[in-house]
Parts: C-alpha cells; sequence; structure tokens
C-alpha cells in the first residue's frame, strides 16, 4: 500500500489552507498519506470513513476529526458530501509544544465540539463570501479555532511512543520532501542514503517499514505526478515528458505508468483531449 507525504501550501495572505474535500462527489478513496501540517476534516454534509493507524472514524454531517502532524491516514468518500479542511502549519503552534516539535490534539469528543463546528462552517463561509472586510473576521475566527485547539484539544501528558513515531515520520518527511526537490535527477537509494547519514539497507527498510513501499516505488510515483502535470500542460512530446521527470526513456515511462493507472500515457492524453471538445 503506498504511503506518501503531503506537502501544505497556505491560501496566499492567509496563514492556513481552507478548502472542500476533493471527494465531495463520493466514490473516492484518498490512500494513505501523512503531513507535517495539523488538519481539521469537519462535515457538513454526508458522511466520511477516516482511517488513522488502525482505528476508524464513521463520521456523519455535523462531526469533525483533528488529524495531528505526521500521522498516517486515509479517506473513504462513498456517498457525496460537504466537507470542509483546515490546514495549519505546525509551526503556529511552536508555543504550545509538549515536547520540541511536538504538539498532540485528541480525537476523542469533548464538550465544546459544537461551537468549534459553528466556527469553522462561518469561516469557510465567510472566506468565500469575500465582503468588505471579510479578511479580518475570517482571520479573527482562526485565532479562536487554533485558541479552542490548544486550550481543548491539547493533550499535556507524555506519551514517549508518540514522540518517538513522530520523530521517525519528521525523518522520513526530510527525506521525501528532498526526493520531490530532485525527481527529475538520477536519484539512487545510495545518493540519498549518503545525503541523510544512512546506510542503504536502514534506508530501504525505513521507507518498507513506514511507508509501506520500496525506496524505487516512492520514487517513481512522485515522477509520475509530476509527469501527468505535464501531460496536462500539453507543451511537450511524451519521450520529452519522460526525460523531463527523470525516467530513462519513453520505454520505461509508459511501464510505470501503465503499471500504476492501467493505461499507457498515449491513451491518457488522448483521454485529456476528449474532455476537453
Amino acid at each position: 500500500m503506498r504511503v506518501s507525504h503531503e506537502l501544505i501550501i497556505p491560501e496566499e495572505g492567509f496563514p492556513f489552507k481552507l478548502f472542500l474535500f476533493e471527494g465531495n462527489l463520493g466514490n473516492y478513496r484518498r490512500e494513505k498519506h501523512w503531513h507535517r501540517s495539523i488538519e481539521i476534516f469537519a462535515v457538513r454534509k454526508g458522511e466520511l470513513n477516516f482511517y488513522i493507524d488502525s482505528h476508524k472514524w464513521k463520521m456523519k454531517a455535523g462531526e469533525f476529526l483533528i488529524v495531528n502532524s505526521n500521522e498516517v491516514h486515509s479517506i473513504d468518500a462513498l456517498l457525496p458530501n460537504e466537507t470542509l479542511v483546515l490546514q495549519i502549519p505546525l509551526k503556529l503552534f511552536r508555543n504550545y509544544y509538549t515536547e520540541q516539535e511536538f504538539i498532540w490534539f485528541t480525537h476523542d469528543a469533548r464538550e465544546n465540539d459544537e461551537n468549534l463546528m459553528a466556527m469553522l462552517g462561518t469561516m469557510y463561509d465567510d472566506y468565500c463570501g469575500r465582503q468588505c472586510g471579510y479578511e479580518m473576521k475570517v482571520m479573527s475566527l482562526f485565532y479562536a479555532v487554533v485558541y479552542c485547539l490548544v486550550n481543548h484539544y491539547r493533550l499535556t501528558e507524555k506519551n514517549e511512543r508518540k514522540i518517538s513515531q513522530n520523530k521517525r515520520m519528521e525523518r522520513l518527511s526530510a527525506i521525501t520532501s528532498y526526493m520531490k526537490e530532485n525527481y527529475s535527477n538520477s536519484l539512487s537509494l545510495q545518493e540519498v542514503a549518503e545525503k541523510f547519514d544512512y546506510s542503504p539497507n536502514y534506508l530501504s527498510r525505513m521507507f518498507q517499514k513506514y511507508a509501506g513501499i520500496t525506496f524505487k516505488q516512492y520514487l517513481q510515483s512522485i515522477r509520475l505526478e509530476y509527469a501527468i502535470l505535464d501531460m496536462k500542460r500539453g507543451e511537450y512530446s511524451l519521450t520529452e515528458i519522460a526525460i523531463r521527470n527523470g525516467f530513462s526513456g519513453s520505454k520505461g515511462f509508459a511501464r510505470a505508468f501503465q503499471g500504476k493507472y492501467g493505461m499507457l500515457p498515449s491513451q491518457f492524453r488522448k483521454n485529456l483531449k476528449l474532455q476537453k471538445r
């Protein structure tokens, strides 16, 4: 099972990212992934199945879930839904860490759930409405949400297991970020291992244990994601796209693409053209 590291980029002019969940039409699955930001999923309509580690939450309208930094999670949205997603960079909580770069929020229900849910809904509506002065209204609600998180949902007792797990995922996040910055180069397991002072065998085991796939599979998945972006732009030939994104040539690119998406790049590009008509 593929597990990916997601990079969160805040909205321009705001210290957060706020949007509607992309699986709103239903029949959608977001595979296992993690990121350094704190994330809140708030269901306004419909329902979601949320998975963190071995736990499953069946979320319905009026409920939300806090996802901690470096917590591996996945989502099933079988039915149409309206779910707000608020992503907050971890550094915003630096004054409230219980350990170095560590803060943890509970997944359990609290007395403030209804109030926090209402603030998230109003914040999103004002953000979309963009009436005069909306920025100040949205920011005031955002800081009220952060205040509520820190004072009513933050766990202050030490949990050595979670602290240790967080440190491992932090190291893996640094490695995957480096791979995303250099995916178009001829990266090797040996090179990346030396960059982060690991042996190749140790780094290989780290990917297998915490990402669930091999180093090579993870690197290939990054290259395929960026190759798809190039195909959507329509500026390059398939051979050029292959070389631009770190593949040895068009044959290797086609083989990897078909293995992941069940079709050749040429068919994918043809489908894109049909969609634009």
